[in-house]
């Protein structure tokens, strides 16, 4: 059998074999270098991507739970609310409710304690309102007060008006409608003190206190009517009055008051609504210095003489006298 015999390649055959060789070793180079940096690529983009939702979900947890000093969310805001008056008296009607909202600036406020510090400093300029406590709740800034309940009224120059308490502490004049504000008049001086202030006139004292007198009398009857409401023979033997009998009253004068104008004439005269004068005399606790009737014997029989004509006092007398016991009390027309 015949030998194949071995071509010996030239020179330059040899040339371009050795060059193939060199080109296939740097295009295999060129793959790999290719594949590494596709690789990092990959695994840049994971990195990346997994950071991200890392500091996505430290950022939640930022917001959810803010540090203190931090900003936190619309959940942190505070809240604005509107006044609640805990435990008004009866008689405060809207314009006095009125005049408080104004007082305080408005109907919202910050449900915060700088909020209420605020709206007490305020309310504390209303001479009505005393021991002022403002509160913070999740809805209300609560206000509980003492309230200065009026119970006379003065009429001083150019139509402005005042109102006293049972202090004597003098009142911006707000109407009432649901208690009586009597009258005062005949007062020796008219140099009323600012509201706010005590008014230390001896007269305006006196009328007051017996205007208070009468108040307690109303209430304490109208809580015995409340109380048997159900019992009809039980009001009948108490005899109690069918409504109040200081809203019969149009004022009181004071002007003959320790005896100014005439010593025979009534220190006190309370003047009913159609007229009909009621002789009371001297002040609460100075009866006896005149030699008169004691208070409370004054108080029962006005009262007798109120419910035995029908719960009215007008139109029944020409005067009532209550200083003497000896006399009548009525004084026929």
């Amino acid at each position: 059998m015949a030998r194949k015999k071995k071509t010996k390649k030239t020179g330059l055959q040899s040339f371009f074999s050795k060059k193939k060789k060199k080109r296939s070793s740097r295009k295999n180079s060129a793959s790999f270098v290719s594949g590494l940096k596709i690789a990092m690529s990959i695994m840049f983009l994971t990195i990346l991507i997994a950071g991200g939702a890392i500091g996505l979900i430290y950022m939640d947890r930022y917001v959810k739970n803010p540090a203190k000093g931090g900003t936190g969310n619309k959940s942190s805001k505070i809240k604005d609310g509107s006044l609640k008056l805990i435990d008004p008296p009866i008689w405060l009607n809207q314009e006095w409710v009125d005049k408080l909202i104004a007082t305080t600036g408005g109907k919202r406020f910050p449900l915060n304690e700088t909020s209420a510090k605020n709206v007490v400093d305020r309310l504390r300029t209303l001479s009505w309102l005393k021991n002022v406590q403002v509160q913070t709740t999740p809805e209300y800034l609560t206000v509980k007060a003492d309230y200065r309940r009026p119970i006379g009224l003065v009429r001083l120059g150019r139509g402005r008006k005042i109102c006293l308490d049972i202090d004597m502490t003098v009142l911006d004049y707000i109407p009432v409608t649901t208690i009586p504000v009597i009258e005062i008049k005949g007062l020796a001086s008219a140099k009323v003190p600012k509201p706010g202030q005590k008014w230390l006139a001896e007269d305006a004292a006196a009328a007051v206190e017996l205007l208070n007198w009468l108040y307690t009398m109303d209430l304490h009857f109208q809580q015995e009517k409340e109380q048997g409401r159900n019992d009809t023979v039980s009001l009948l033997e108490k005899k109690i009055p069918g409504k109040p009998l200081l809203d019969e009253i149009e004022s009181i004068d004071v002007s003959n008051f320790t005896t100014r104008k005439s010593r025979s004439a009534s220190n006190i005269v309370l003047n009913v609504t159609d007229g009909t004068k009621i002789y009371w005399g001297a002040a609460w606790n100075q009866a006896n210095i005149y030699f008169e009737a004691d208070e409370k014997d004054k108080l029962a029989r006005l009262y007798q003489f109120f419910m035995d004509h029908h719960n009215t006092l007008t139109g029944t007398a020409k005067y009532i006298e209550l200083r003497w016991l000896e006399d009548s009390i009525p004084r026929p027309r």
